[in-house]
């Protein structure tokens, strides 16, 4: 692998993106921010890192263990939902400070950047082009959602609510929830992850429900599959579906519709 060098060292370059999306099959998994990790896990599997100083909640986003294909057959994106973190290659962010051009790495030899063709990648006085600027902010999103996340992905290492990702091939070792471990965790640890913020039980709910995008054979063993009586998008395998509960719904007024007229008369 090439060395990454800042922007600035290539700034009198531009960024040539191929005009299909087939690229998006060299990566494997990105990082995910705190803002669309709701909208995300509809779409795509939960995973987790920690080949780094802190471990990280990132998207999958291979087409290998995605359960709907991202491309159309002319290598067009057709995915609901592109993630940030695909929305920032080819350039990469370890650390974000105050200066795009010195923040935002790219591959010393990338084949992403040509001397004719392509977006501008600084202005006329030398300055982040506007592309820039709102990648360095897409990328102070994920830095944030990841300092975040940090600790309460340690709570889950501790409880071991975490398996590594089943029959996976690749670079990184991912982990995902483990559906059973965390159904049957006892609610003492439970009120424990809420104890400071409620981020640790909304993680792990989201984490939970992601895993209904990854191919049954990478699920974690004893997910199982989705009732027969639960639509597709439904949660994940083996919960119970809402249409069995015996619930019954409310339909009196929260407040009397007397109690309403008699304060319009008064006033």
């Amino acid at each position: 692998m090439s060395p990454l060098v800042p922007v600035r060292e290539i700034a009198h370059l531009r960024l040539a993106l191929p005009t299909h999306d087939r690229w998006v099959g060299e990566l494997t998994w990105v990082p995910v921010s705190a803002t669309e990790i709701h909208l995300a896990c509809r779409y795509y599997p939960l995973a987790i890192r920690f080949d780094g100083p802190k471990p990280m909640l990132g998207l999958i986003v291979d087409q290998r263990y995605i359960m709907q294909p991202l491309l159309d057959a002319a290598g067009t994106w057709r995915g609901a939902y592109r993630p940030i973190g695909v929305r920032c290659f080819p350039f990469v962010a370890p650390r974000i400070g105050d200066d795009p051009l010195d923040d935002i790495l790219i591959s010393a030899d990338s084949k992403y950047v040509s001397e004719t063709a392509g977006i501008s990648i600084i202005d006329k006085a030398g300055r982040p082009d506007r592309l820039l600027n709102e990648l360095h902010r897409l990328f102070r999103l994920l830095q944030r959602a990841q300092e975040s996340f940090a600790g309460i992905l340690d709570q889950y290492l501790i409880g071991s609510l975490l398996v590594p990702l089943a029959n996976a091939n690749t670079d990184q070792t991912l982990y995902v929830i483990d559906p059973q471990r965390l159904l049957h965790l006892e609610p003492a640890a439970f009120g424990a992850m809420a104890r400071h913020g409620f981020l640790g039980v909304d993680v792990a709910v989201a984490c939970l429900f992601s895993l209904q995008t990854l191919r049954p054979e990478y699920r974690p063993k004893g997910a199982g599959t989705p009732r027969p009586s639960m639509p597709s998008v439904s949660i994940v395998p083996n919960m119970t579906a809402i249409d069995d509960l015996p619930l019954v719904l409310d339909d009196s007024e929260l407040i009397s519709l007397r109690y309403i007229d008699a304060m319009r008369a008064e006033n």
